[in-house]
Parts: structure tokens; C-alpha cells; sequence
């Protein structure tokens, strides 16, 4: 038993009600359990409570033990002075004081036994998932409105990261799209160095030096990718025109060193992926958010159908020629994650932002049309008998996974709600 199951029981009401006293043998009526406090300070705030003939309204103590007030302090914390109710497992042996000298009644909560025993089963499940075995009985409208609000919650974070990044770029949404974009071509893989290469590069320069040449020496030139020597014509083209740029806006590359391409397919390979990043700045002269401030997937999906230019065709690093001569288009699975993880959260906060109620709807409803594909979670999610139809359930279990279930949050799930509150059989 811990203190958190003992918050849950009182917030849910899971107590048993009726023949509740305090600890000297007045009758105690739980009127409001009040607002559970995530903060310092006592466990709930602004809560009724019916005392013998008296109704008190103040804040709610939890302990295991009844001893834990004073082992706590709270009778020399002031924060602690409008407790109205000590509840507690085990009580205490002495009085419970304030600071301010008022002694705090006490009451020993009682709950059905296997609520303990099945929030146990839970947080000490070895499974991937701690509810498995109860989800085949789940029902599906518990199951359906949770995942709703999940995904409501998944564009919730999404919006926030929008949010810092266009406060850390001065309400630039050039340059906060231009962070999404690098993020999400850079897969899980180079994620964070992409993003560190966007941070670091004003994309107005990108825009203001619009050949292919030009933005992939700039790319590669921060992201710490050419070569110190000119191995082949297009490299000292690159280098010439990288140093020229470098110097006009006083450029400061990353170390070259915070990429990564073990065990990643050619494909990915970070010089790869820059080019085709320049590529998609090609399509959209001028700037990114007058060309992804709405959901056109049609023409989205046109500025995203792009290649590595040709010198890549031969190459998957700088000045290394390969044996073989392929053209590097960006693919529809990469495609996908671009719209999903950079376009539609910037769309979404940019909705949000000016106040379009209809175009964050639409996005929602994109959603829940948009096919969904496997990935490791999703397959897991499956072999327990819950199959997405759609992006939206697959957005919504990704984040049920990544957020609740392995880092234990079953009391504050809905599915967990679900299983600690049935009825004793």
C-alpha cells in the first residue's frame, strides 16, 4: 500500500461510506472530497466534510500511518493549518496539532480489500502493457472515449512543443516549421541533431539563396559535414560556397560528431537526408508558413515528393563515391511521418493560435480517416486485442504507452480506473 492508491481511493470515492467516525467517535460524512493538490502542501484542497452536526470546509491530510504528521512536520507548517481531517490507514498515537494549536479529528479509511490487491497486480505486472489480462474485458466505450482524449492530449503536447519552439524563435513560424521539418526528416535516429542544425541556421537564408547548391552547402556546411579537403568538383563548390556564406552571417558550424550512422540504411544517412531537406525548402519559396498554415494534403504531399539531387545519385557521403548509382527520393513512409510529426502539430497550433476552431476539427478528422501503419508498439497493442483503425487510435495508443504504461501511471488512466473501481464480486 502506498500513499498514492490511498489518494486515488479517497478522490474516487472507493471507501466504504456509511459508518465512518473519527477516532474519538463522531460521525463523518464526506460531502466534497475536494481537489487532489500535485503541489507542497496537504494531499486535497477546498474539501466538505460533515463532523457530528458540523460541516467544515478546508483541506484533507492522507497518511498511512497516522504518526507520519508530526514525522512530516506539519505541526510546525503553517501550510497545514486549515486541515480539517486526518485521514489515515493506521492511526495515530498521539493527538494531531496544527501550528496554530487546533487539534485535526482523524478517521481510519476502509476500502474493499481487493482494491489493494488488484492496484498490485497492476504496478507489479511484468507484462509491457499492466493491464493486459483485464483488456479483453474492457468495455469498448471506456476504451473509445479514452483513446479520444488521448489523442486530444497527444496534440496538446505537440501544441506546447510548437509553442516553445516559436517562443524561442521570437514568433517566427518560419523558422519553428523549419525545426519540425529537420526533426521529423531526421527519423528517431538523428532527431535531436537535426533539430540542433535548425536551431542553428536561420532558414530566411535559405530562402534568400535559393539554389540547390547553395542550400546544401549551407546545410552540410553547419551540420559539420564537409570534408577539409575538396575530394571532387561538387565538394569544393560546396566548401567555396559554405565559407563564403559562414562569413556573411557569421555561421557557426555544429561538431561533426553528433551524427549518427551506425546500423542506419544508406538511405538515411544524414548527408542524404540534407539534401532532401534543401529540396523541400525548394518548393516552397518565400517561406513555410503561408505554405503549411492549413491541411492541404494534396499540395502538402507535392512539396514532400522531392529527391536528393543528382550528386547524390552516386554518393551517400561527401566526396565518397559509391559502387553503385541509384536516385535517393524521400519515401512515402518518411512522407507520412513528416505530415503526421511536423505538419499537422504546426497546422494544429497555428489553428489553435488564430482562433480557427473549424481547421483544428478538420485536422482531427484527417486523423481518424488517415490509415494507420505497424510499428513495434502498435503490433504489441494489437496482440492484445486492441487494433487501430486509423492514425488517430494509433497517436492516442502510442501515447497510452509511452506515457502511462511504462512509467506506471495506472491511477491515472482511464483503463486503470477501469480495473481498480469494479465492484467486489
Amino acid at each position: 500500500m502506498n500513499e498514492r492508491l490511498l489518494h486515488y481511493i479517497w478522490q474516487h470515492r472507493l471507501f466504504y461510506p456509511s459508518g465512518m467516525t473519527t477516532t474519538s467517535g463522531e460521525p463523518v460524512e464526506v460531502l466534497n472530497p475536494g481537489r487532489l493538490n500535485t503541489d507542497a502542501g496537504p494531499d486535497f484542497f477546498n474539501a466538505q466534510v460533515r463532523i457530528g452536526g458540523t460541516i467544515w470546509a478546508g483541506n484533507i491530510e492522507i497518511h498511512i500511518a497516522g504518526n507520519d504528521w508530526y514525522a512530516h512536520h506539519h505541526n510546525t507548517d503553517p501550510a497545514y493549518d486549515n486541515v480539517v481531517l486526518h485521514v489515515v490507514q493506521t492511526p495515530s498515537t498521539q493527538p494531531t496539532f496544527t501550528l496554530s494549536g487546533n487539534e485535526v479529528p482523524e478517521v481510519i479509511i476502509s476500502f474493499p480489500a481487493d482494491i489493494a490487491t488488484r492496484y498490485n497486480d497492476l504496478i507489479l505486472s511484468q507484462s509491457y502493457v499492466r493491464c493486459a489480462k483485464h483488456l479483453p474485458n474492457l468495455p469498448s466505450l471506456v476504451r473509445d472515449s479514452w483513446l479520444d482524449r488521448l489523442l486530444l492530449e497527444r496534440f496538446e503536447q505537440r501544441c506546447a512543443r510548437v509553442e516553445k519552439l516559436l517562443e524561442e524563435f521570437g514568433g517566427d513560424w518560419d523558422q519553428t516549421f523549419f525545426a519540425l521539418l529537420a526533426r521529423a526528416i531526421g527519423t528517431s535516429v538523428n532527431a535531436e541533431a537535426m533539430e540542433m542544425l535548425a536551431k542553428k541556421t536561420p532558414v530566411k537564408i535559405m530562402f534568400k539563396h535559393a539554389s540547390i547548391l547553395q542550400m546544401e552547402a549551407l546545410l552540410l556546411g553547419q551540420a559539420g559535414l564537409l570534408p577539409a579537403e575538396n575530394t571532387d568538383d561538387y565538394t569544393a563548390l560546396l566548401r567555396r560556397e559554405y565559407d563564403f556564406l559562414k562569413a556573411k552571417f557569421d555561421l557557426e558550424p555544429m561538431p561533426a560528431g553528433v551524427w549518427k550512422q551506425l546500423r542506419l540504411r544508406p538511405g538515411n544517412f544524414p548527408a542524404i537526408r540534407l539534401s532532401q531537406l534543401a529540396a523541400i525548402i525548394k518548393t516552397t519559396p518565400g517561406n513555410f508558413e503561408s505554405a503549411f498554415r492549413s491541411l492541404d494534403i494534396e499540395a502538402i504531399k507535392a512539396k514532400l515528393n522531392v529527391c536528393a539531387s543528382d550528386y547524390w545519385d552516386k554518393h551517400y557521403i561527401v566526396g565518397r563515391e559509391s559502387k553503385t548509382s541509384k536516385r535517393k527520393p524521400l519515401g512515402l513512409m518518411s512522407q507520412r511521418l513528416i505530415i503526421i510529426n511536423a505538419v499537422v502539430p504546426f497546422v494544429f497550433a497555428y489553428a489553435r493560435r488564430y482562433g480557427d476552431y473549424d481547421e483544428q476539427q478538420n485536422i482531427l478528422k484527417f486523423m481518424q480517416f488517415l490509415p494507420t501503419e505497424n510499428n513495434s508498439i502498435l503490433n504489441m497493442w494489437q496482440e492484445m486485442g486492441i487494433k487501430p483503425t486509423n492514425e488517430g487510435e494509433a497517436q492516442a495508443l502510442l501515447l497510452l504507452y509511452k506515457e502511462y504504461c511504462t512509467k506506471g501511471k495506472c491511477l491515472i488512466c482511464r483503463i486503470g480506473h477501469e480495473v481498480l473501481s469494479k465492484k467486489e464480486s
